[in-house]
């Protein structure tokens, strides 16, 4: 059932040439951080909704009906669905074969750095030349 989430939440883009995220190994993810209690708690919650809803469960829905299955379960526990939703993101967004199809770089900026151009700071000489705009106040 989770593939079927991981791919209700972030599908894959053929054209984009972007795995979906059931492609990507979210099993070891969930270990690696100990989200298994997380995990389970947010798959109970959606079948609880989906039953309640179309007396069916998530995996036998349309994708229309799986948006809308999120979306009631979302506003029926806003904790459980926005942790399990941070780490989804937080899942995908750091795997290495996202990070080098978006062209983000496959390794986190810090504490190397990446490579900032120069600011051009005379955009601000405006500003600076209006001098003053605010009022000085007595705090006495």
């Amino acid at each position: 059932m989770i593939e079927t989430v991981l791919n209700a939440i972030i599908p894959g883009d053929r054209k984009l040439k972007m795995p979906s995220a059931s492609e990507l190994d979210f099993y070891s993810y969930k270990i690696k951080y100990g989200i298994e209690k997380l995990v389970n708690d947010f798959l109970l919650e959606l079948t609880k909704v989906s039953n309640e809803k179309y007396s069916k469960f998530f995996v036998d829905l349309n994708e229309e009906q799986k948006i809308e299955v999120l979306n009631l379960c979302k506003l029926r526990s806003v904790r459980i669905f926005s942790d399990f939703l941070k780490n989804i993101f937080r899942f995908y967004y750091s795997d290495i074969r996202v990070l080098s199809l978006i062209n983000a770089g496959s390794s986190p900026p810090f504490p190397n750095g990446n490579v900032i151009e120069e600011d051009d700071w005379a955009i601000l000489i405006p500003v600076y030349e209006r001098g003053q705009v605010y009022r000085e106040f007595d705090d006495k």
